[in-house]
């Protein structure tokens, strides 16, 4: 069982992580329609969340699943899609805009000083750190297990099915 759902995961969290990159690419960019479309990709991911779990226990679980066994599914997909929307945002902050990451913390920045929350060296250092192109593509894929984990938690309830008592 476990073997059907890291398959199964894998093949799915292709799919997701092209979403992913996609939802990045177009959440860059200056435009504000590009924008929109990013957050509708988000929804779509969602969506496609719970379509994938639904078809892994319809046609590759024998139509039932267990909580748990949901939860894992759509966590792996996730986590495997959010690896390959990490390899996206490294090639894209390291070639495509090496800039990115320096504007973004610029605006963070910004930010933080707009509203008087004092910085220190050690914080900045911090920040500068994290504000660079692997460390950012790391960070992405551990704030992705956290949305993994949170739409797996809720989704799996909805998907999960378990034997009818009246079934052998």
């Amino acid at each position: 069982m476990q073997q059907n759902i890291t398959k199964s995961a894998k093949f799915n969290g292709l799919i997701v992580g092209v979403l992913l990159s996609l939802k990045f690419i177009l959440s860059v960019q200056k435009f504000n329609f590009l924008t929109f479309l990013a957050l509708f990709i988000s929804v779509f991911i969602i969506v496609a969340l719970y379509r994938m779990a639904i078809r892994f226990r319809d046609f590759d679980n024998s139509g039932t699943i267990t909580y748990k066994q949901a939860l894992l599914h759509i966590f792996l997909i996730y986590v495997f899609g959010s690896i390959i929307s990490s390899f996206v945002i490294l090639i894209y902050t390291t070639f495509v805009n090496p800039n990115y990451l320096s504007t973004l913390l610029d605006m963070l920045l910004k930010t933080y000083d707009s509203f008087k929350f004092p910085i220190d060296d050690k914080s900045y250092k911090f920040l500068e750190m994290i504000y660079k192109p692997a460390p950012f593509a790391i960070m992405n894929v551990i704030s992705s297990l956290f949305v993994g984990g949170f739409w797996g938690l809720i989704l799996a309830g909805f998907v999960k099915k378990e034997k009818s008592i009246f079934e052998e």
